[in-house]
């Protein structure tokens, strides 16, 4: 018989758990959080026997968690197609089952040994379900559309925790590619020209613009599609963002073509010339249409619930704070790595490319310059995307003999520029300077870190030298071992350290400058490179006066590195290659090479393909792979193939930031690399190898 009588009334206290639940949920930091919420709360909250917690894991559903009168199905999974739950996730519909024993959807042999007679099952996350909360009673009944509301609440609250703790766990991950990062929030990415008016969109942002991802997307079209109630608000905002410098940071409602209103996050920062003209606004943005549903609605039926959680929320990113500092360098690093890397999958081919060019002789005397000048920027813009991945350490230390004036020299047009009109540049180096220990990328990035610092301590504007000499430390200096050493020196007439402040400077996330404003982390890198190299580093400062940050290097008895044009090589060998690479470009630019060098070239876009091609037992000479692909990397395949054909010489050409996984007794070339480095490197290799012609060269780029 069932059960149509009322339960007895407590609507009060599920009321007061529901909002206690959504407190908690609200603090939540993690999946296993949100879980353990649920089974503490939900059971009271509903007013069940018993309650259930169900993770769907792809094509099945987990019973994460219970609390019931006795025991149910905790820790057990089922496929999603044979369990309620499932069907309630895959439907995004709230099951609703007055007597078990009557509903097709029950797998009854799953039901047996079980107190439950009835239950209902609310599925959690939109648009795509990624759990389900089971509510469950012993006896047969028709379930009231309130407690049916209840548990659906409780599962709207579920999803918006899931969500934040998806995002932090994010966050924390510092592995994580820059485009993956994008797509997992849905970002899309924005640049608008301020000169032009020109707006450049990615296809996510089209999406959550409502528009077709394929076609483009001008600023006029965006201008009318902003609601006419946030027209003004969003142009103020862009107006105050260029005018002051500061994030530009907006949430507005817009019209799709389709008559849809949707809400928009926007997030961007401004960029300037050296004239201060403002440049460029760019940044991302996020479709926030059903956060503000999901907002508006609990602002209707609980706005002192909302209160409550907005001043938890606030309370959480208050503590956090110090924290998302740390993380912001590592998360920086990150998302330069990921650019430089996509540089010089681009510069490999253009690089190659007008070497082959030069070489060839192609064009008369102003071709040739055309082609001289071009392969100086792209010899340039390799060194730029060099100091980028050495800010963002992708680059293993590398000390060699360095002529500091040289260093000097080159970098301070950039240090010029990073501080900006206001404060002036000062070059001080001695003559005839012995040549230093240092790894020259990691010594420019701790020098423009403390140009950066000395900018900030000359808000009025000053004066910056940039000094080199040859110094022992003696008495002045006792922490500074015995010794001579190039003293690389920045001098400023800022606002000075106190005595306290000097002494605790080099202290990991040790900072004056307030919460936001910076890591702490600058001068703690810039003392263990120096100390790595077998230097030091210290710090002169008077308050109010200015501050002087010396980097001891070492000296170095070997011959100055410097960058220069490789000897081109005459052809080495004459043999089979098989060149292995997903990006047709680079693939293309290096066959031509391996041509060059006097390979036979079978190229191959997988692994895949080049395994068939070196089991079909055709003769080959080199294996040249690149080393991320889909399915199966460089590596994966070098190891296979030295597996069947032990003792085989391997080259490891990578890309800096994607050289993780890659043995550390593996000789490498880095990208973007030419035609004579290429040939030197095999050369060499082949020749330890004692068989050049026909031993196998694995190279991956």
């Amino acid at each position: 018989m069932i059960n149509d009588s009322p339960a007895p009334d407590h609507s009060t206290t599920a009321q007061t758990v529901l909002m206690d639940a959504s407190e908690r949920l609200a603090d939540a930091g993690s999946m296993d959080e949100v879980v353990e919420v649920l089974r503490q709360t939900a059971r009271e909250a509903i007013g069940a026997e018993g309650i259930a917690v169900v993770i769907r894991e792809d094509e099945r559903c987990f019973y994460a968690a219970e609390d019931a009168i006795s025991p149910l199905w905790g820790g057990n999974r089922f496929d999603l197609s044979v369990c309620v739950s499932g069907w309630a996730m895959q439907h995004l519909e709230t099951v609703a089952i007055p007597d078990i024993a009557r509903d097709d959807r029950v797998p009854h042999e799953t039901y047996k040994g079980t107190f439950v007679r009835s239950l209902l099952m609310a599925p959690i996350g939109k648009p795509r379900a990624i759990a389900a909360l089971g509510a469950y009673w012993s006896d047969v009944r028709n379930h009231d559309p309130e407690t049916i509301r209840r548990l659906e609440s409780l599962a709207r609250l579920a999803a918006i925790a899931i969500d934040k703790a998806r995002l932090l766990r994010a966050a924390e991950e510092s592995g994580r590619q820059r485009a993956l990062m994008l797509t997992a929030g849905r970002m899309g990415m924005w640049s608008f020209d301020v000169a032009t008016g020109e707006l450049e969109t990615s296809a996510t942002c089209r999406t959550n613009f409502g528009r077709d991802p394929e076609l483009p997307f001008s600023y006029a079209e965006l201008h009318a599609a902003i609601h006419d109630e946030d027209k003004a608000r969003v142009q103020g905002a862009i107006e105050t963002s260029l005018r002051t410098a500061c994030d530009y940071d907006i949430e507005y409602r817009l019209l799709t073509p389709q008559g849809e209103t949707r809400w928009i996050g926007i997030r961007g920062q401004p960029a300037y010339a050296a004239d201060g003209t403002p440049v460029t606004l760019a940044g991302v943005s996020i479709d926030i249409t059903e956060r503000r549903r999901m907002e508006d609605a609990l602002r209707t039926s609980a706005a002192t619930l909302e209160h409550l959680v907005a001043e938890r929320t606030r309370e959480l990113l208050t503590t956090q704070e110090a924290l998302r500092q740390s993380q912001k360098l590592e998360a920086m690093g990150q998302l330069t790595g990921g650019v430089a890397h996509d540089f010089n999958n681009l510069l490999t081919p253009i690089l190659g490319s007008l070497d082959l060019l030069q070489r060839r002789k192609v064009g008369g005397d102003r071709e040739q310059r055309l082609i001289d000048g071009a392969l100086q920027s792209a010899e340039r813009a390799r060194t730029l995307v060099q100091r980028l991945l050495a800010f963002a350490r992708r680059q293993p230390l590398k000390p060699e003999a360095t002529d500091t004036s040289a260093l000097l020299t080159g970098i301070s047009e950039l240090v010029a520029t990073t501080l900006g009109p206001r404060i002036t540049l000062e070059l001080d180096v001695a003559d005839d300077l012995p040549l230093a220990l240092a790894d020259t990328n990691q010594v420019e990035m701790a020098i423009l870190n403390l140009a950066v610092n000395a900018k900030d301590a000359m808000p009025e504007g000053g004066k910056l030298v940039l000094s080199a000499h040859l110094q022992s430390p003696g008495t002045d200096h006792p922490s500074v071992p015995e010794g001579s050493y190039v003293v690389i020196a920045v001098t400023d007439t800022g606002t000075g350290m106190s005595e306290d402040t000097r002494l605790r400077a080099i202290e990991p996330f040790f900072s004056t400058k307030g919460i936001g404003k910076g890591t702490g982390l600058g001068l703690s890198m810039a003392h263990g490179l120096v100390s790595q190299l077998g230097g030091a580093l210290t710090i002169q400062s008077v308050a109010d006066e200015g501050t002087t940050i010396s980097l001891w290097l070492p000296l170095s008895g070997g011959l100055p590195t410097t960058p220069g044009k490789a000897a081109i090589m005459e052809p080495m060998v004459a043999g089979i290659a098989v060149l292995v690479d997903d990006e047709d470009f680079v693939r293309a630019s290096t066959s031509d090479m391996l041509t060059e060098i006097g390979f036979e070239v079978i190229e191959a876009r997988s692994g895949e393909e080049a395994l068939a091609a070196l089991r079909q037992g055709h003769h080959v000479d080199v294996l040249v792979t690149d080393h991320l692909m889909p399915e199966m990397t460089g590596v994966e395949l070098a190891r296979t193939v030295l597996a069947e054909r032990p003792g085989l010489p391997v080259l490891v050409v990578s890309g800096y930031s994607d050289a993780i996984g890659i043995e550390a007794g593996f000789p490498r070339l880095e990208k973007p690399f030419r035609h004579a480095d290429l040939a030197a490197k095999l050369a060499g290799l082949l020749c330890r190898a004692g068989t050049p012609s026909t031993d196998i060269a694995a190279a991956v780029l």
